[in-house]
């Protein structure tokens, strides 16, 4: 229903308060909700359905249990036993030295030159027998020269006269390389005996220079006043080096022989032969001309004609002496 507009009620006076009271409010009555009608439901047929196409699955073949695998059998471990060729005859101390020659000799024919310099050097802490055998069977195979150098300086530091005999050294004192022959003669000159004296003396007149100054040195050394002839040839050698050492020698072992060759000397171009020759001179006679190899060259032309007229006033006597 629709109402009409609202009407204002009649105040009412209060008799005691006299206080105008409205009319209670009237509230309106809400208009009746709509209800829904609802729509009919139409059904639908349901789809038909196939039936399920059966698919097939692949047989998939699974692996077969593994097998057990049986443990390697353990090989005790066995030193070689002179494996390598050339150490079949080489006497051994024990066991473990023989392991320890074999990883060496192994090392020594190798091309890394640090490892071949280690192997000599480890070669030296066998024994003797050992280390002398190891060494030379080496040497016997080795072609370079450097290598042969190093072994022929490593057999000399352990040579035993009694283990190794001169042959093996004498076998290099015509090397063509002047350092192999040279520490073939080192070695050779270890022995004192007169075979060695015969080795040394015939590589006196030696092609190269430092050999024949070395060997020089290496008579001297071993066999002291037999040297003095050669020293004393030497005074007339090519090379400064060759006649400062023989002048060297001749002083040490005051050789009289030496001495016109040592005055001879003093006017030689290179001024430490003059030097050795004069300080030569003083040790085998006892006089002193004042020569001074940088002195002027009149100071050290009256000094050398000092020592020649010493020489021709004493010269009768001291051949007399040596006779």
């Amino acid at each position: 229903y629709i109402l009409g507009p609202r009407k204002k009620a009649p105040v009412q006076a209060c008799p005691k308060a006299r206080v105008a009271i409205p009319s209670p409010v009237v509230a309106p009555i809400p208009a009746p909700l709509a209800v829904p009608v609802a729509t009919p439901v139409i059904r639908q047929p349901l789809p038909t359905v196939s039936a399920p196409v059966a698919v097939p699955i692949p047989m998939v073949k699974l692996p077969e249990p593994a097998q057990e695998i049986p443990a390697p059998e353990v090989v005790p471990f066995n030193a070689p036993s002179r494996t390598l060729s050339g150490l079949e005859n080489i006497p051994f101390a024990n066991k473990s030295e023989e392991v320890e020659a074999e990883i060496y000799f192994r090392d020594l024919q190798s091309s890394n030159r640090g490892t071949h310099l280690q192997a000599l050097r480890k070669v030296k802490d066998l024994s003797c027998p050992t280390a002398t055998a190891i060494l030379r069977q080496q040497l016997s195979a080795e072609q370079d020269a450097q290598q042969i150098l190093e072994i022929l300086n490593a057999l000399a530091g352990i040579v035993d006269p009694a283990l190794t005999s001169k042959h093996v050294f004498s076998e290099y004192v015509h090397h063509q390389d002047a350092a192999v022959r040279l520490a073939s003669l080192r070695a050779i000159s270890k022995y004192h005996d007169e075979d060695s004296y015969n080795i040394l003396t015939a590589s006196i007149k030696d092609k190269d220079a430092e050999v024949r100054r070395q060997v020089l040195n290496c008579l001297c050394w071993t066999f002291a006043e037999r040297s003095v002839p050669f020293a004393v040839n030497a005074l007339h050698d090519a090379d400064p080096g060759v006649r400062k050492a023989a002048s060297q020698i001749s002083g040490a072992l005051k050789a009289t022989h030496a001495i016109s060759g040592l005055i001879s000397l003093l006017s030689d171009p290179a001024q430490d032969v003059q030097a050795a020759a004069a300080a030569a001179l003083k040790k085998v006679t006892g006089e002193d001309f004042g020569f001074k190899p940088a002195a002027s060259k009149k100071v050290k032309d009256d000094a050398v004609e000092s020592w020649r007229f010493w020489w021709r006033e004493n010269q009768t006597r001291i051949n007399r002496s040596k006779a």
